[in-house]
């Protein structure tokens, strides 16, 4: 199946303009058909505007019809919120680094045993956690 493909190129109504008039002096394309083309899009306009105003009228009297309604038809259409993009909270340095460093004392304890790491989180609550990461550590080896 062929992709149709899309036009990267973006003129605005004056350029477009000059473009058919160029093509027209080359004779690469032929006035009549630029005529036609333009006479089918007018064409396709009044007919979507008719359409348009007839489902306008029809709306119209269909909402009078079950205004007053004991039961109504449905709810009122919320408008659609934009969700908005959540701002990244500020971290200070002294706690990027805290986090820095839980994350280090959880990848070093991952590979111990549980008793290992019973060790190493009383090592942890006497001296510290750098002091634990480094034990853990030891204890890999």
């Amino acid at each position: 199946m062929a992709r149709r493909r899309r036009s990267s190129l973006a003129l605005s109504g004056e350029h477009a303009r000059q473009a058919l008039a160029v093509l027209v002096h080359d004779g690469k394309l032929a006035a009549g058909v630029v005529q036609k083309a333009l006479k089918r899009h007018r064409h396709l306009v009044t007919d979507l505007r008719a359409k348009l105003a007839v489902l306008e009228q029809g709306a119209a009297r269909v909402g009078r019809q079950f205004k007053d309604s004991p039961f109504p038809m449905a709810r009122k259409a919320r408008t659609a919120r934009r969700k908005m993009a959540r701002r990244k909270p500020r971290i200070s340095t002294a706690t990027r680094k805290m986090y820095r460093l839980q994350g280090k004392y959880l990848s070093a304890l991952r590979p111990l045993s549980k008793e290992q790491r019973a060790k190493v989180k009383a090592i942890r609550e006497k001296a510290g956690v750098r002091k634990a990461i480094a034990a853990a550590k030891k204890m890999v080896r």
